[in-house]
């Protein structure tokens, strides 16, 4: 269960670069949702349908839930000393943050899509 010095390290660096990325990102969308407060549904659906800003939406969505699995991982190789619990809340974390990025590639296809 104890992670080796290089996956450490490797997992060390990509939070600091997910944490790094996030930054710009959540000014961004921070400064999208201002622009956007007050707007009725269709000027925020047409602007959310904009390739760039549906794109920085995505990557956002993708950096926050990278630097989520890793910070969950740490707490769960920190926290769980059961290694098939372990294996399974492992297994889980990946699953949760897999599903939250599909959907929301999927709901920005479909407002980029038009549907």
């Amino acid at each position: 269960m104890a992670q080796s010095g290089k996956s450490a390290t490797r997992d060390f660096r990509r939070q600091r670069l997910t944490a790094f990325a996030l930054v710009p990102l959540g000014l961004i969308f921070v400064a999208l949702v201002v622009a956007l407060a007050g707007s009725d549904y269709e000027t925020a659906r047409a602007c959310l349908a904009n390739p760039l800003v549906a794109g920085v939406i995505v990557l956002l969505v993708i950096a926050t839930a990278a630097h989520m699995r890793i910070g969950m991982n740490e707490i769960i190789d920190d926290y769980v000393q059961d290694s098939t619990l372990h294996k399974l809340s492992k297994t889980g974390n990946f699953l949760f943050c897999a599903a939250v990025v599909l959907g929301s590639i999927y709901a920005a296809l479909k407002i980029l899509i038009g549907f």
